[in-house]
């Protein structure tokens, strides 16, 4: 891997992804559209992050008005995680995701694609979910990574495609409306907050470690494959709420899942996790040191 295309640059994983394979020596094409109005403050300091580092060029467009042919030309692997604006409605998200990745497709031939998808299509189901179990999304998000999977598994043998589904991912830069994030800048758990533990299936994982796992999945020389990324636990997610707030959660019975962790361990060695509580301690200390630095990156957009 010499050179590669992140779509989404400058979003939570966008941008652990991109130092990681900075760090790595890989020259990167970010893309980001900069969609988002309330986080112009959290743009511009992610890109003074790398703005100086010459193996890393900017590219300040949504997908749909990207020359992405001249973009993706000298790159080996493309990196997909833009998604559309969560604000709007499943349908219009829906159209325009499978819209973006359908012209990602079409010029990633003879290229690794790594598409970012979610463990939310599986929707609710209990026992022990594997790469084989169908899905069955219900939420908005969940619809719209089902959907552009399903433009991804229709596309040329000659492109490599590598999918990975993820958990709840949190770390330094999560966005304000998760559990965790939202607690370190106000101190409370938020409404409702188990839905999103319900929505991912109680899972969690630390950035750094979906961005370890995302490299190794793009060098591997298997060729297409679907990967569930898991901590390999049960409760994971709740265990990080636990850590937060100081006490126990009274974890009602009820009937669980479990994401298996066999393919992504005998795959990429997804091993040697970090703990829930080192994580969550360097996600609440770059919210403290943000909060100094700029407190407009969360004023007014955790409510």
């Amino acid at each position: 891997m010499k050179k590669v295309m992140i779509t989404g640059a400058l979003g939570f994983i966008g941008f652990h992804l991109t130092e990681f394979l900075l760090n790595e020596g890989v020259e990167v094409v970010g893309i980001d559209g900069r969609i988002d109005p309330t986080r112009v403050s959290e743009y511009k300091m992610k890109e003074m992050y790398f703005i100086r580092n010459s193996n890393y060029r900017q590219v300040d467009s949504r997908l749909q008005d990207c020359s992405l042919e001249k973009e993706v030309e000298e790159c080996d692997t493309v990196f997909h995680l833009a998604s559309p604006h969560g604000e709007k409605r499943a349908s219009h998200m829906i159209q325009e995701g499978v819209s973006t990745t359908k012209k990602l497709l079409e010029v990633c031939e003879g290229k690794v694609l790594v598409y970012l998808s979610s463990i939310e299509i599986f929707g609710r189901r209990y026992g022990n979910i594997t790469e084989r179990t169908p899905i069955n999304p219900v939420t908005s998000d969940g619809r719209v990574k089902a959907e552009e999977e399903a433009v991804i598994n229709t596309v040329d043998r000659n492109t490599t495609v590598k999918i990975i589904r993820v958990p709840l991912v949190y770390g330094p830069w999560q966005p304000v409306h998760y559990v965790f994030q939202d607690f370190f800048i106000n101190g409370t758990l938020m409404k409702a907050y188990e839905t999103e533990g319900e929505r991912y299936h109680f899972d969690s994982l630390y950035v750094k470690d979906v961005c370890q796992a995302m490299y190794q999945t793009a060098v591997r020389k298997e060729g297409s494959e679907t990967i569930n990324l898991s901590s390999g636990g049960e409760g994971e997610w709740q265990n990080g709420v636990e850590w937060c707030i100081g006490e126990k959660l009274n974890r009602k019975k009820r009937l669980r899942c479990a994401i298996s962790n066999k393919d992504c361990v005998s795959k990429v060695d997804f091993t040697n996790l970090t703990p829930i509580h080192k994580g969550l301690e360097q996600q609440r200390d770059h919210v403290e040191k943000m909060m100094l630095i700029d407190p407009a990156i969360y004023l007014g957009r955790s409510e």
